[in-house]
């Protein structure tokens, strides 16, 4: 290779190194951007109910006026009490860990005849105690944690304002770029792919809010401390399809034991798993209906890759993404490759 190829080489690589630093390092605002138009998506219907009746600016505005004084509201009458019991939780982490010790010795006790249950057993106090200390560390940085999320939040209500009241002039730039014989095309997927995230975004604030507070409530009747706390815990997993519930789970199931014993878990663990089958089979598919339209294949794997990816942020944000992908796969890049390929004549 002359001196020309390698300077070209290296300037390609070059190009390629800075193009992936920059998507790299703007990922966080990328994400927050995703998260600003899943809350424009979500609010769009009832903008567009009241823009018939006054101006779209105004509409917006007072839209997202109700939300703040909504989640101010929730917040006012929900976070005094979430965050005393998340103290008074994190100043006992150290008896409970000791009480979940004392619980698994003595189910190694009961289960004496069982090498394999008291294996089992052993193993499970491991866990339990290598959870514990684990978390608590990040759950000590709680004030950091809790400034960060509400910045992270104001953040995206300005950007989905932003984006609400650029939107519509934004599509008409993009439908100019576009061949004439094609927009009609492109403008019925930008009208597909809104309808589904705003779908997304209701049934997921709806289905959550159905999950925690029956499983709050349930924990509540049950005697069981933390109730709150864990409803909460449960609705806010309960956005991540399918992986949720794994992980929400085992945090009840342990917090249950480690206070009110192996009976109280039982019955929770009962009621978790209740709860769980019938919103996967009557709920969710009551909610979210056909509005979504994802496979459970494609939901699994959108799920496992955000995660994988992203943690548990990219596990939230990997169905709607998936499902604005598969709208233009379906009604843009599949017809062009049919079109490409002469199988549509």
């Amino acid at each position: 290779m002359n001196v020309r190829g390698w300077v070209i080489a290296a300037v390609v690589f070059a190009g390629a190194f800075l193009v992936w630093n920059v998507l790299a390092g703007s990922l966080s605002a990328l994400l927050l951007l995703f998260m600003a138009v899943l809350l424009s998506a979500g609010l769009r219907p009832i903008v567009d109910r009241m823009h018939k009746r006054m101006p779209f600016g105004a509409a917006v505005g007072i839209a997202f006026g109700v939300l703040m004084i909504v989640v101010a509201l929730i917040g006012f009458v929900l976070v005094q009490p979430l965050g005393a019991e998340l103290v008074k939780l994190i100043q006992a982490i150290p008896s409970y860990a000791s009480s979940l010790q004392h619980q698994f010795d003595a189910l190694q006790r009961y289960l004496k005849n069982d090498q394999m249950a008291r294996q089992l057993a052993s193993v499970l106090a491991s866990s339990a105690g290598t959870a514990v200390s684990t978390v608590a560390p990040h759950i000590l940085g709680g004030p950091r944690l809790v400034a960060t999320l509400i910045g992270d939040a104001l953040l995206i209500v300005l950007l989905a304002i932003g984006w609400m009241l650029s939107a519509d002039e934004l599509e008409r730039f993009v439908l100019s770029l576009i061949a004439p014989g094609m927009r009609g095309d492109w403008q019925d997927t930008f009208a597909d792919i809104g309808a589904r995230l705003s779908a997304y975004v209701q049934g997921v604030v709806l289905n959550g809010t159905i999950v925690g507070v029956v499983m709050g409530a349930s924990l509540a009747l049950l005697g069981v401390p933390y109730a709150l706390l864990l409803g909460f815990i449960a609705a806010i997993f309960q956005a991540i399809p399918l992986v949720g519930a794994v992980l929400s789970g085992p945090i009840i199931l342990i917090v249950v034991l480690a206070t009110s014993g192996w009976e109280k878990m039982l019955i929770a663990l009962a009621i978790f798993v209740v709860v769980q089958v019938i919103d996967q089979n009557v709920l969710s598919p009551i909610i979210f209906g056909q509005s979504v339209r994802l496979s459970f294949l494609l939901i699994i794997l959108a799920t496992v890759i955000g995660g994988t990816l992203l943690g548990i942020t990219g596990a939230f944000l990997a169905v709607p993404a998936a499902a604005a992908l598969q709208v233009l796969v379906v009604r843009i890049v599949a017809p062009a490759i049919r079109r490409a390929n002469g199988a549509d004549s």
